[in-house]
């Protein structure tokens, strides 16, 4: 994709609506949203609620972004406001039961709407099949990215004396094989744009019975060769301070060094 392609326009969107007069009449004010183009921004957004978020489709079309730390929110709401003028609201989140974490809420319909055409999936992600946009694959800097973003929610680093960096994803055991496709696609372009190589993606022998009756198990790819580890080091990164700690904290113990 060339930089600047479209991606989305304002015709697209309406598609999604019932009602043409009641979608155009929505649609006037967010004109200079469009022709929406593809990004660097737009494509970190799309990982951030791809991983940390939740998009309510029909009829509410709105979403939730989950953070623990307030300047993670305003990261977020930064990159959503620059790009689409939206402000929306942080609360408590009061359904997760195993640590202090926030909801930073945007009811803008529109919005929402527009952000599952760029790839965003709606519903719960846990029981959806979903993949990476082929904008965001066919772009390197997007691409770098989403990655960057994915890796910052759902990964983690560790050191020792077999140290690497892992990204793991739960789904029901019954779409178990579009998860594998989404983490075999995010290897080969790891490989393709940055020479980044990951292990085969597998599974381990946990799994959890959900309250609705449906079986869950965890999906991982990890990075494990040193220089594949330098490399992300270079090239990505995690946004999140404690794990780039520790992922410096691993280059170091072999040249010292880190970033």
């Amino acid at each position: 994709m060339k930089k600047g392609q479209l991606l989305i326009t304002s015709n697209d969107v309406l598609k999604l609506y019932k009602s043409n007069a009641k979608a155009k009449k929505q649609l006037y004010r967010y004109k200079s949203w469009f022709p929406l183009i593809g990004s660097k921004k737009l494509s970190g957004v799309v990982a951030d609620l791809m991983c940390d978020g939740h998009l309510q489709g029909d009829p509410w079309w709105r979403f939730d972004y989950t953070f623990k730390l307030f300047e993670e929110k305003n990261r977020f709401e930064n990159e959503i406001f620059s790009l689409f003028g939206i402000k929306g609201r942080a609360r408590p989140c009061t359904t997760n039961k195993f640590s202090k974490t926030f909801n930073y809420g945007v009811n803008c319909r529109p919005l929402a709407r527009l952000l599952c055409l760029c790839g965003v999936p709606s519903g719960n992600k846990v029981l959806t099949k979903y993949s990476i946009p082929h904008w965001i694959l066919n772009d390197k800097e997007n691409f770098r990215r989403f990655v960057q973003r994915f890796f910052t929610c759902e990964g983690t680093a560790w050191g020792g004396t077999s140290p690497g960096i892992r990204i793991e994803v739960w789904k029901k055991i019954s779409i178990m094989d579009n998860c594998k496709d989404m983490l075999d696609t995010i290897s080969i372009y790891l490989d393709k744009f940055f020479k980044i190589k990951t292990t085969r993606t597998f599974t381990t022998k946990s799994q959890n019975k959900r309250k609705d009756g449906n079986i869950t198990k965890p999906l991982r790819i990890h990075i494990k060769r040193k220089d594949s580890i330098i490399t992300f080091h270079n090239e990505i990164g995690f946004e999140d301070k404690a794990k780039q700690k520790k992922l410096i904290n691993i280059i170091k113990t072999w040249d010292g060094k880190g970033r």
